[in-house]
């Protein structure tokens, strides 16, 4: 679900920057969401972890979250550091690919962090979730 939010929260991006979908921006936009669905995959094992060791639901989300967010900036942050050096130093295509690339992670720690938290909590709150089947 998050993906499909992921993807034109990224083509957005490129219209707001005026930059151009070419073949190597695909391929920075396929990488961007493999690092999409990663995300997803480390927070619902986190949660997993969590309920495994028997803790309730909510608490489960917290810690969950808290544990995978660390592990996703990171990578999504050394990410964006190689995709900044590609735009200063590359050239065409390469440049091409580093902003659809940045643009891609960024638009990735929004929808698999913030939103999912958001959509989890809405769950728990609003819909009285008490358990989790993940």
């Amino acid at each position: 679900m998050f993906l499909l939010l992921n993807i034109p929260l990224i083509l957005g991006g490129l219209a707001l920057f005026g930059a151009t979908l070419t073949l190597p921006g695909i391929a920075g936009l396929i990488l961007s969401i493999a690092m999409s669905v990663d995300a997803n995959v480390l927070i619902y094992e986190r949660i997993r972890e969590e309920l495994r060791l028997g803790k309730p639901a909510r608490a489960a989300m917290e810690a969950g979250f808290a544990r995978a967010f660390v592990t996703i900036l990171d990578s999504n942050l050394t990410t964006v550091i190689a995709g900044l050096v590609l735009l200063q130093f590359g050239t065409g295509p390469v440049r091409g690919f580093a902003v659809t690339l940045i643009i891609g992670l960024v638009s990735n720690v929004l929808t698999a962090v913030f939103m999912a938290r958001i959509v989890f909590d809405y769950l728990y709150v609003i819909k009285r979730w008490k358990t989790i089947s993940i």
